[in-house]
């Protein structure tokens, strides 16, 4: 039991404190805050299954038939909305919860007495959930021309229309709004196909350059280490969109909510009261900004063919991959570059055309 705080008792076997060693010693600090959260979130839902189920949580009483059985409740009700009422968990869900279950058992076959597990590690024959086709979510070329049309607005969006304000050309925002800063953030999705937490966890200090003047110029001006999946890093190249959109935000917004402990790039409004320390969003956050755009876009457009129905952040993603993989020839390192993933499925997922682009490849055969 390498690493296990002193006084841990051999005949310890309460799946709780386990977790707790797990999280202190292999998670905490080694992932970042957000994942480290997500997994504490996980196994503690597991734990709370045991419990409920068997009565107690001791290590040895958990087989592989429990974790199929927890795999099928989360398949059918592991969603809980505010109301008490639940709903299915989708596969991949399903599936990121079997695999951070799998880490710790791993990790608790590794530093426990053997006799804890009699059984072996009770995750290795339980088979995850098989996922759906995945959905090409794309913009169409148009679609993409009315984002950007509205993003161009979206400080008129947010003006106070009050009787004071009207006739003044530069009336104020509402007080919580940030309209360069969601621009920004939509823009740099857009142009690097980011994820919303890589998104998120952005620090000024990756950008190059940082003085708004010289971003605007800069040609290839980029973000360094940003932090992706599986522990990996990459630089991404920010287009003219994204440049002028940052350096808009970096010269007007971002100096007003920024503290003396602010690292980040995208900052949640000083005048909230419950926001982060140091003001860094959350990917929550990106989400609601991302979803928010897209109403106010499908509020500003006629057209079913343009409309957006739900925005979301890697509908942005899937965007950026495709005009990506039409701009360099499909080159794959390129996109493995970029977009931090080497999986197959999702990079071919990634590179689908729009409906609208792929109806026309068949439209006179």
């Amino acid at each position: 039991m390498i690493g296990l705080p002193v006084g841990t008792a051999e005949a310890d076997e309460h799946l709780t404190v386990w977790i707790e060693h797990y999280l202190d010693l292999a998670v905490r600090g080694v992932r970042s805050p957000e994942v480290a959260g997500k997994i504490s979130r996980h196994l503690e839902r597991f734990s709370a299954w045991i419990s409920g189920g068997l009565g107690h949580d001791r290590l040895p009483a958990i087989t592989t038939r429990e974790v199929a059985a927890w795999r099928d409740h989360l398949a059918a009700a592991g969603r809980h909305a505010k109301d008490g009422t639940t709903a299915p968990m989708a596969p991949a869900t399903v599936n990121n919860h079997l695999a951070h279950l799998s880490a710790l058992f791993s990790w608790i076959s590794t530093h426990a007495p053997a006799a804890l597990l009699p059984g072996g590690d009770p995750t290795k024959r339980v088979e995850p959930l098989r996922l759906p086709t995945p959905e090409v979510r794309a913009l169409s070329g148009a679609q993409v021309r009315t984002v950007k049309n509205v993003l161009d607005r979206l400080e008129s969006f947010h003006q106070l229309t009050g009787r004071r304000h009207r006739g003044d050309r530069s009336r104020a925002t509402h007080r919580h709004a940030r309209p360069l800063r969601d621009r920004a953030i939509v823009h740099t999705m857009l142009g690097t196909g980011l994820r919303r937490a890589e998104i998120a966890g952005l620090d000024l200090a990756q950008l190059e350059p940082r003085d708004p003047e010289h971003l605007r110029q800069a040609k290839k001006a980029k973000l360094n280490g940003v932090r992706g999946k599986g522990r990996t890093t990459r630089s991404v190249f920010l287009g003219r969109d994204a440049r002028a959109a940052l350096a808009d935000y970096l010269q007007a917004e971002h100096p007003i909510d920024a503290t003396d402990d602010s690292t980040a790039l995208f900052l949640a409004a000083s005048s909230i009261a419950a926001r982060r320390p140091g003001g860094r969003l959350s990917p929550r956050s990106i989400n609601t900004i991302v979803s928010e755009i897209g109403a106010l876009h499908d509020l500003q457009v006629a057209g079913a063919d343009r409309q957006l129905g739900t925005l979301r952040p890697h509908d942005l993603r899937h965007t950026f991959a495709y005009q990506l993989s039409e701009a360099s020839g499909h080159n794959r390192a390129e996109l493995e570059r970029r977009l931090g993933h080497a999986n197959d499925r999702y990079l071919k997922l990634y590179t689908n055309p729009p409906d609208d682009i792929a109806a026309a490849y068949v439209e006179d055969l």
